[in-house]
């Protein structure tokens, strides 16, 4: 169980800083399968275990985290209101759901290659930057309360801190 899913409640602020924790978490992984991905380009499946196992943890990790994110939404969503940022409520459901679909076909493409090609990898990079677009209000609600600097509320960094516990706890 997600600790962020003990606390009865979260105001706004709070739950922009699981916003914010979330798209790091989301940002970081895609970033890091798709340079493993590069390091893998013109080798065959195989050639270079380390490279394939952390992308593999990389890729399959996204999938976790967004299914945090999901819970995080479902438990929450329903008693807030987020003003102008309400569309990353809303549109949660339809976010996550179009992410994960858009991952596990591109994590079916890469199990089914016998070969790590430039368009393979052409064709993940622009998944991973599609996904990381799908989340573009969840960061810039996110960015915008960062930019407060030492402003920020307090329990920002604390919900961020925790959901961010959550998401490493894989």
């Amino acid at each position: 169980m997600l600790q962020i899913l003990r606390f009865s409640s979260l105001t706004g602020t709070q739950f922009i800083g699981c916003a914010s924790a979330f798209v790091d978490s989301l940002n970081g992984l895609t970033s890091s399968a798709l340079l493993n991905l590069r390091k893998l380009e013109g080798r065959p499946k195989g050639s270079a275990f380390s490279f394939e196992m952390q992308m593999d943890k990389d890729r399959y990790g996204i999938l976790i985290v967004l299914e945090r994110w999901a819970e995080c939404v479902n438990a929450f969503g329903p008693h807030l209101r987020l003003g102008e940022d309400q569309g990353i409520i809303d549109e949660a459901p339809a976010r996550v759901l179009t992410a994960e679909n858009l991952i596990g076909r591109t994590n079916r493409l890469i199990d089914a290659s016998q070969t790590y090609t430039q368009e393979l990898v052409a064709a993940c990079s622009m998944a991973y930057e599609t996904v990381r677009l799908t989340f573009a209000a969840e960061e810039e609600a996110a960015s915008s309360r960062l930019k407060l600097g030492p402003m920020t509320p307090p329990e920002f960094h604390e919900a961020r801190r925790l959901f961010l516990a959550d998401l490493a706890a894989r």
